[in-house]
């Protein structure tokens, strides 16, 4: 996996790429008017978060992709495997820092955080 630009691939209409880079959380924060580490805030995102995250990481492989679309890929049948793969893209796209803001970009504040890790989990 490129370390740089990590992509997990999802089933969801169709094969798709969920991609967690810079523009993601560009788009994340232009839509949502918050960053990454205001939405985990100690705790798992609302369902808007959720979906707007999702549309975040999809839209590199499909720009025409709305926050309706991508919320319509997403059922309970599927939302805990979204949500799984969701996570592993921010894992993977999020340095191994110390928690601190310079070596790690959302401050150690990450969801249910692991410790210092930054580790990501949404449940």
């Amino acid at each position: 996996m490129n370390k740089v630009n990590p992509i997990m691939k999802i089933d969801l209409d169709k094969p798709r790429s969920i991609k967690f880079d810079l523009n993601a959380m560009v788009y994340l924060e232009e839509t949502t008017g918050k960053s990454l580490q205001e939405i985990y805030n100690g705790q798992a995102p609302s369902m808007s978060s959720l979906r707007a995250i999702l549309w975040a990481c999809l839209i590199h492989e499909d720009p025409a992709l709305t926050l309706e679309q991508v919320g319509s890929l997403v059922s309970m049948e599927n939302m805990a495997e979204v949500s799984a793969k969701i996570a592993e893209a921010l894992n993977a796209a999020l340095p191994e820092g110390k928690g601190d803001t310079e070596s790690d970009p959302l401050g150690g504040q990450t969801g249910s955080a692991s410790g210092p890790s930054g580790t990501i989990t949404l449940d």
